[in-house]
């Protein structure tokens, strides 16, 4: 929190030492005296932050009231968790039933870092036990990326030997990618504070965005690889046209990874021959939907043409990236 600023004339000492003085009532209030040790962090906008010794933030407190309207709690929890910052989620009402309580510790599970420590009549309390020193946005982008690798690869497995239990295990994985997508926004709002930046993090605030753009574009390929499964599930598709579809399948995958690759490793040549690719692939989707069996696999071959496109907006981040 902003909380006033103040003017300091800097000096030197000897000849390469400067010296600014620290305000007094400040130094008071922090216990300071001479011979003191106070702690400086550098910030990525230039910046420097002085940390008095021993200093411990308060932890934050969320606090929501239950009202019987579960789905308003549930909104309100996940907004909490992703912009809020805080320590403790406090939830109280005149009295929470036990099953409120517990679509409670189910709306936990399905964020990745919290869960409940508390449980009364009255109040339930969740704690944010996730280590942000530990977890990265760019960890958390590459974490996502591979789940929905994975999801794609079974997608075109799955084509060739028609398993109804490898099929629901790729659409309930999609909720996998979900929370990590969730975690990841998360993430990128503690980037944006620098009292809240990971030490391990060597995104600066503007890579941050664009990997959390990115990460939007990844969650929404999950949602279309777990479509697709849906779709397998009740739909039956004759040889040859399987054939044209594993091939759509297979470049849609190649273009996710290469699109990843080249945000990840700022490779413009691989970001535009993704471009390419892609239309491509258009020109591809555009003749299969001219065979007999087209309508039953329209689902299927616009949910590879859409995966094209995000896989195509994240090469083009990077190009964007690369004019930095």
């Amino acid at each position: 929190m902003f909380c006033g600023m103040d003017i300091r004339k800097v000096q030197m000492t000897g000849k390469s030492t400067f010296i600014v003085t620290l305000p007094k009532k400040w130094a008071v209030n922090s216990g300071l005296a001479a011979g003191s040790m106070v702690s400086i962090s550098y910030r990525s906008d230039g910046a420097i932050v002085v940390t008095p010794p021993g200093y411990k933030a308060p932890p934050r407190v969320k606090k929501l009231k239950y009202d019987e309207q579960i789905d308003e709690l549930r909104r309100n929890i996940i907004g909490a968790y992703v912009i809020g910052g805080y320590q403790f989620i406090e939830i109280r009402g005149s009295y929470i039933p036990q099953k409120i309580k517990k679509e409670i510790r189910g709306m936990c599970h399905e964020l990745i870092g919290i869960e409940v420590v508390e449980e009364t009549d009255d109040k339930v309390v969740i704690q944010d036990l996730l280590d942000t020193d530990e977890f990265t946005l760019e960890k958390g982008f590459k974490r996502m990326s591979s789940l929905v690798f994975l999801m794609l690869d079974d997608v075109i497995n799955v084509m060739k030997v028609k398993d109804s239990g490898l099929l629901n295990e790729i659409i309930a994985r999609d909720d996998d990618v979900d929370r990590m997508y969730l975690l990841v926004s998360k993430q990128y709002i503690n980037r944006l504070d620098p009292n809240r930046v990971s030490k391990r993090d060597e995104l600066n605030l503007i890579e941050s965005f664009y990997y959390r753009l990115a990460a939007q574009n990844i969650e929404r390929i999950g949602d279309h690889a777990a479509k697709i499964a849906g779709h397998l599930n009740h739909v039956e598709i004759s040889d040859n046209v399987l054939i044209q579809v594993m091939g759509l399948g297979k470049v849609s995958q190649g273009l996710v990874s290469h699109s990843v690759e080249s945000l990840r490793h700022s490779d413009t040549d691989l970001a535009n021959k993704v471009l390419k690719e892609k239309k491509d692939l258009g020109r591809k989707v555009s003749e299969i939907s001219q065979s007999p069996a087209a309508p039953s696999i329209e689902i299927i071959l616009d949910s590879f043409n859409r995966i094209s496109d995000y896989a195509a907006n994240i090469a083009e981040l990077t190009i964007d990236l690369s004019q930095l």
